[in-house]
């Protein structure tokens, strides 16, 4: 199983948008082994975009309140 699609399979159930065709057939394929780092990996990505984001958006107006 490629990277790309491993990394969709674990995005597509992250959000839920996935139809039950595709999941079967995806876990017919994928490799149990790496499954688990995948989703931890893009676990800590997200949240680090999130954090990062919340960062860039709260430093940016901090200096406008005036406290």
């Amino acid at each position: 199983m490629g990277l790309v699609r491993m990394v969709c399979m674990v995005l597509a159930s992250f959000f839920g948008v996935r139809k039950r065709a595709n999941h079967e057939a995806d876990l017919a394929n994928v490799n149990m082994v790496l499954l688990p780092f995948f989703a931890v990996a893009l676990a800590l990505m997200i949240g680090l975009l999130i954090v990062g984001a919340v960062h860039l958006i709260v430093d940016g107006t901090s200096s406008s309140q005036g406290f």
